[in-house]
This record gives C-alpha cells, structure tokens and sequence, in this order.
C-alpha cells in the first residue's frame, strides 16, 4: 500500500494506492477529518464504510505479469503494437528515454499540462504535486532527437512488486508530429518500461484505467488492450466529513463545465451527479471482485 499526502487549498488530500485488507481500510476510515479528502484507489475488492460517508467507482484495469518471459509478453501484444514498437527500435540511435532526473521531470511537467490545455482533460500539475509524488513514483519522458515526445507517471509499491501508471502525456495533440509516430514512440516508451520494470524484479505492470464510457476512453483503452495481459476490475472510493465533501462536489462540478464548456455543469442530481461515483449504503460486505470474477478480456 502507498499513501500520498498533499496539501490543496484549506484541505489534506491523502491518497492511498492498493490496499487489500479491510483493517488497512479500517485505519484509512479512522483518519478521515473534517478537512480531509482521502481517495482510495485499485483496491482489488469491495469495502465497507461504517465509520464515514464514501462514494464507490470501479473500474477495469489492464495488468502485465512481468513474471513471464519477456519475448511471451511481447508475443501477446498485438501485431499492431509488435509493428510500432520495432519501428522505432528501427531508428533508436535518434530516440532515448530519461528517467526520474531533473530534465525528466520538467519536460514531464510541460508535455502533461500542455496536453491537458490542448485536449480539455483532466487537471493542470503542479510542480508541488509532481515534488510530492517523487518519493512514490518513477517519471520517464521519451526523446526523439533530442525532443520530448511522451511521458509517463508510475506510481510505485515495492512491497506488492506492482507498478501502475498514474499520468501519461504526449504531444500527439500540437500537431508537430505525425500522431500515429507519437504513438509509436508512445508504445515504445511503454516496452521499454516493461522491460526496465522486469529486469528490476517488479511482477505487475499496470496500463491504468481502460474505461470505455466515451469514444475518448474507449481509445485509450483499445491502445492499452493492443500490449496484451489480463483485464480486472479494481475499486475506488472517497471518503470525506461533510465540509470536505462540498469542496469535492464543487471540483467535479468545475471538471465537468471545463470539458463541455458551459455552466451545464451544474446540473441537480445529487453531490456527485455525473461523475461516475455512487454513494456507498451499509449494506456493501467484504467481497472479492476475483471471486465474481473480475471483468475478462
């Protein structure tokens, strides 16, 4: 389990990647204040909430077993993918990949707020929040002769042996490139993790989200089902006293006029209307998403 802490505003922000017990849970309920946010993300089964309010998302995740051979986990991705990925190792002597050094973070820092900017999604990073995030997470940003083209975040457990990327960004959107070129040195820079990842002896290899609520996420999660594995699905929660979860309600409010550009945002229907979060009832119990089955690919 990692647990993030981050200050936004008047509020604590805690993040806690993984858990897997209910007691772990139990701790994370016992801890939430009045001005405490805490997000609860990829835990692989369902949770009661006894002791605050919490709202429930799951979603399906995309997971690689760095446990095999690499040249299997490369026979699994897609024709598509293999083709792209020897493109560029083709004309590697013109493309590297930095990793966690001060150029990385920066270039980072750029590529992602200058994709949200282009794209209208998701959040502007701070360089604050990128300095918080470093002890958890490995930044690698992939160069085509000498220009930042991609990136991404890893979010990191050692203890779990489990990787699992928690920001991505590129420059497909500017128009400087080719986008089908991004995307090859995209996927190149997601093998060349795999392989990094698996010779350091971390077992899982985690694409992230692979929603297909819209066309967009449907993309997304088509590009990371091209690598192959195993899809499942995980769960998230908020949990938050009254006053924190009015400052909640008014962020997702602002994410949802900032996508479709008008006040239609703000629509009744409930704190979190829209959003893809439902209130947790008493009733939930401990239950295993392997055990009913998780979703397949």
């Amino acid at each position: 389990m990692v647990i993030v802490e981050t200050t936004r505003g008047l509020f604590r922000v805690v993040e806690v990647y993984y858990p897997r017990a209910p007691e772990e849970i139990d701790a994370v309920q016992k801890s939430v204040a009045p001005n405490r946010v805490v997000y609860i993300r990829q835990a692989p089964i369902v949770f009661e909430f006894v002791r605050c309010a919490a709202w429930h998302r799951a979603t399906a995740t995309i997971l690689l077993d760095l446990g095999r051979d690499i040249d299997q986990l490369f026979s699994e991705a897609s024709s598509t993918c293999r083709r792209q990925i020897r493109k560029i190792d083709r004309i590697s002597n013109q493309a590297e990949v930095q990793r966690n050094d001060s150029s990385a973070y920066l270039d980072f820092l750029r590529l992602y707020n200058n994709f949200v900017a282009e794209g209208r999604h998701g959040e502007q990073l701070s360089r604050s929040r990128l300095d918080a995030l470093k002890p958890f997470t490995d930044v690698f940003v992939a160069y085509f002769e000498g220009r930042p083209l991609c990136g991404h975040v890893f979010i990191r457990d050692r203890a779990l042996g489990r990787v699992g990327l928690l920001l991505s960004a590129s420059t497909r959107l500017r128009g400087e490139d080719a986008p089908i070129f991004v995307g090859s040195m995209n996927r190149w820079l997601h093998w060349h993790e795999i392989q990094l990842y698996k010779s350091e002896g971390m077992l899982v290899y985690d694409l992230g989200g692979a929603g297909t609520d819209t066309p967009r996420q449907a993309g997304i999660a088509r590009f990371k089902q091209s690598f192959g594995g195993r899809q499942v699905l995980e769960h998230n929660y908020i949990a938050a006293r009254p006053i924190a979860r009015m400052a909640i309600a008014f962020f997702y409010a602002m994410r949802r006029v900032r996508s479709a550009g008008s006040t239609s945002g703000f629509a009744a229907g409930g704190l979190l209307a829209g959003s893809g979060w439902t209130r947790v009832g008493p009733s939930l119990r401990y239950q295993s998403s392997h055990r009913e089955g998780g979703v397949k690919p």
